[in-house]
């Protein structure tokens, strides 16, 4: 009798989570052709093809649901980089190589990049896994006396915002091969190092991808 009970929880969580990612999922995909201000629930519950109740019994509010998504998606990303073999021991390699990763992946799903210029998490917020990541380079970096000294907010802001600028432009109208080596690089020099080695290792071969996994957000897109 207690395996029983316990399948049908089982069974239960793995409904609400699959809901879950429906209405997000659903976000998402509109959010690719239109700003998340002017998405209504009704948008959503049609996208979704759930009832008006279902929304409410998971979210409060559209905010709130895309608030929930930009959680989701940065854990997700951050989970997915963690099994891509980076190169190189040098914090400052590994940074520069991850925000490279990142800024490729968001241009050539532009459902992703065209989502994340819009998001809150581009004030970057140390409890979201993506942020973390990057934040921690920097601060080993600082360390290990690769970057200039000072506070890895500014460092990790001063990253960001290029990444997010550079996407922005990269969706808009694709400029030339290696553009978001160029931005990169702009960024070491931000950060402190000098330019020499900014040119090198912001040209740094990656032969690595970045590969979704199956579930989740970013299982949906893949499929």
């Amino acid at each position: 009798m207690l395996n029983v009970q316990d399948h049908r929880v089982r069974v239960a969580a793995a409904r609400r989570e699959e809901m879950r990612n429906c209405l997000l999922f659903s976000a998402m995909s509109l959010a690719s052709d239109k700003s998340i201000h002017d998405i209504d629930v009704e948008e959503i519950i049609a996208h979704a093809q759930v009832s008006r109740g279902t929304f409410y019994k998971y979210y409060p509010s559209v905010s709130r649901l895309f608030e929930d998504l930009a959680a989701q998606l940065t854990h997700e990303l951050a989970e997915a980089l963690e099994n891509v073999n980076i190169p190189g021991a040098d914090k400052s390699v590994h940074l520069a190589s991850s925000a490279r990763l990142i800024m490729r992946l968001l241009v050539d799903v532009p459902v992703l990049g065209k989502l994340l210029i819009q998001l809150p998490w581009l004030n970057p917020n140390p409890k979201q896994d993506l942020f973390h990541a990057l934040r921690r380079d920097i601060e080993q970096g600082i360390k290990e006396g690769l970057f200039e000294k000072l506070p890895a907010v500014i460092g990790l802001n001063l990253l960001i915002g290029s990444m997010v600028g550079g996407i922005h432009t990269m969706l808009l109208s694709p400029p030339s091969k290696g553009y978001e080596d160029k931005v990169i690089r702009q960024a070491l020099i931000g950060l402190g190092l000098d330019t020499k080695s900014a040119d090198k290792i912001s040209t740094i071969p990656l032969s690595t991808k970045v590969t979704f996994p199956p579930t989740g957000i970013l299982g949906k897109i893949a499929k």
